[in-house]
Order: C-alpha cells, then sequence, then structure tokens
C-alpha cells in the first residue's frame, strides 16, 4: 500500500525519475500548445532557454518533503495539479496510442488498461517505479541509436534552415514554447537535503542531458524533413515511419512502444504524487480509496476537457502550477528571514 509520505528516494534514482518523465513530453508533444513547431536553429535555442529556466526554478526552490507534504493546502493543491496534468497527458498519449498504433482501440479500453497498469505501479511503490525509469531509460537509449541509424541515409544538411537571429521574434517563439512541468515541483518535494553533496546526480545535469537530447531530436527532424519538419504534430514519430535498417522496414512501432512506456512512468508518477498527498488532506482514507478517487477525478477531468475544454484546463493547469511554484518560492523567502 503507498505510504502518506514519499518513500526516500537516491539521488540517482530521483533523477532517472524525473529524466523519464520530462522526456516523455519530448516524444508525445506536451499537452497544450497550439503553436508551429520552429525550426531546428530557434527549437534548439528555445530548448536550452527552457533548461535554464527549469534549473533556476528548481534552485530556487526549497528542497526537502518536511515543509510541503505536511501543509493539507500546499498538499490540496498538488493533488489537484496531479489530476489535472494527468488527465491532459492522457488525452495526448491516448492520441498518440491511435495515431502510432492504428488499432482502432475505443477510448474506454485504452483507459481501462492504463488504470489496471497504472495500479500496479502505484501499489508497487515509488522506488520500484524509479527502477522502471531507469530501465526504460535504458531501452529509449537503444530506440533513440536506432532511429539514427536508420535515417542516417536521410539526412540532408541542406534541408537545414538557418536565418539571422531576431531578439523579438526568438522572445515571441519561446514564450509560445514554454511549458511549466509539473515535475519541478514533483521534484523539490521528493528532493533530500543530502542529495545536494552528490554533484553527480543534481538536477543540471539531467536538464543538460534533456537539452542534449531535444537539440539531437530538433537536427533529426529538419534534416530528413526539411520546411515539412514545421507542420508536423508528432515529427520523431513521422521520421520514424520512414527510417528502415536493412531489411527492417518498419521500426516506427517498435519506437512507439519504448515511447509510450515513458508515458507510463510519466502518469505512474502523477497519480502516486496524488495519493500521498491526497491522504495528507483526508488522512481517513483507507485501503486503495486513495487511487479509486484519483482515477474518478481524471475520468471527470478527461470528459470534460476532452474536445472542448482543452485549451481552459491547460491554462488552469499551468496556473495551478505557477501557483505551487510561487508558494514554495515564499516559503523559503520566509524561512530564510526566520534563520536570519
Amino acid at each position: 500500500m503507498a505510504q502518506n509520505k514519499p518513500a526516500s528516494i537516491a539521488p540517482a534514482q530521483l533523477a532517472a525519475l524525473m529524466a523519464a518523465a520530462l522526456l516523455a513530453d519530448v516524444f508525445l508533444q506536451p499537452f497544450g500548445r497550439r503553436a508551429p513547431l520552429l525550426t531546428a536553429q530557434h527549437g534548439i535555442l528555445c530548448a536550452a532557454g527552457q533548461m535554464a529556466a527549469f534549473a533556476l526554478l528548481l534552485t530556487l526552490l526549497p528542497k526537502g518533503r518536511e515543509h510541503t507534504l505536511e501543509s493539507k493546502a500546499f498538499c490540496g493543491l498538488l493533488s489537484a495539479l496531479m489530476l489535472l496534468s494527468a488527465a491532459l497527458e492522457i488525452i495526448q498519449g491516448e492520441r498518440f496510442y491511435s495515431q502510432a498504433m492504428r488499432t482502432g482501440l475505443p477510448v474506454e479500453i485504452f483507459l481501462f488498461l492504463l488504470f489496471v497498469a497504472v495500479f500496479y505501479g502505484v501499489y508497487s511503490g515509488l522506488n520500484a517505479l524509479t527502477r522502471t525509469a531507469a530501465a526504460v531509460l535504458a531501452l529509449t537509449a537503444i530506440s533513440m541509436g536506432l532511429l539514427l541509424l536508420s535515417v542516417l541515409p536521410q539526412l540532408r544538411f541542406v534541408n537545414l534552415q538557418p536565418s539571422a537571429l531576431n531578439g523579438g521574434e526568438l522572445a515571441r517563439d519561446f514564450a509560445s514554447q514554454f511549458y511549466l512541468a509539473p515535475e519541478l515541483i514533483l521534484w523539490a518535494v521528493l528532493w533530500r537535503p543530502e542529495h545536494s553533496q552528490n554533484r553527480k546526480y543534481r538536477p543540471s545535469a539531467v536538464f543538460v542531458w534533456l537539452f542534449a537530447a531535444q537539440a539531437l531530436f530538433c537536427l533529426l527532424g529538419e534534416m530528413t524533413l526539411g520546411p515539412a519538419y514545421q507542420q508536423e504534430e508528432q515529427p520523431l514519430f513521422t521520421i520514424a515511419r520512414l527510417g528502415g535498417i536493412s531489411v527492417f522496414r518498419r521500426l516506427d512501432a517498435l519506437h512507439a512502444c519504448v515511447w509510450l512506456l515513458l508515458f507510463f512512468v510519466k502518469i505512474t508518477l502523477y497519480f502516486s504524487l496524488f495519493t500521498q498527498s491526497i491522504r495528507q488532506v483526508f488522512p481517513k482514507l483507507r485501503g486503495h480509496s486513495a487511487y479509486y478517487l484519483a482515477v474518478a477525478g481524471v475520468i471527470g477531468v478527461f470528459l470534460a476537457a476532452w474536445g472542448q475544454a482543452e485549451q481552459t484546463a491547460y491554462w488552469v493547469q499551468q496556473g495551478t502550477c505557477l501557483a505551487l511554484l510561487l508558494w514554495l518560492g515564499l516559503f523559503r523567502i520566509t524561512a530564510g528571514r526566520k534563520r536570519g
């Protein structure tokens, strides 16, 4: 059974878990982004800006669960954020699955299978999830190696579209693509003070690797597709369908399965934190009640937002995320004044 508070997680495990969750956004384009894809040049620069912003925000946040999960108000807001984020990611994941697998699987069956798998992940505990995340990251690295080999003959430097940089245009592009990831808050909640002593697994190292991955994918997409790259909804999956190795001409299903595993890790993380934080708000919840409440809430948000109020739900999610970031920032300021 899940505990009321997050289990102790080693820094390497926490880094792997957050890297897998954040990397899922690279393959399954984050929900709510309606701006067209940028050129590789602007995409790489904006990715660098976003990763730098993430690293800065996480540095400014107080770290450690003792100041967060003891506040019922904070836990209530965190629970709401997890519900919204899980529902929006599931909408995106279901669309990607339908596009990638082309099975015509009814959405009800998709949700049922997902909730069953996530149930097992939640009640196996966060330590088990971190081990799964590390394994999935290894599979992702293999998948990306195969993807690079498969499209290597189709890469053309002439497809790149470099241009003179315009500060105003670059700022607008950055604003249109910027996304406040809930993982920043979860990282602050799960971080332990002794993690800071381990330089190898500091968050900045994870953000550097995430930037390197995004830069590589931007280059692969534009060098393969040229100007058509900016019109693609899921550019990596498009180039996966174009590539092949020897007699293996269709590896896209293999890549999609690995990317969906990243999606599974991300959703399970959201559900895990929901069940733990909601128990702080309602201590009388017993057994699997917290999980059933999460499923009911996610289905409610899913049905309310799907195809009708998706953008509204997205902005509510971003607003909730911003409110929690400000909450943590203010806590750090007040705590610093008390120590002073």
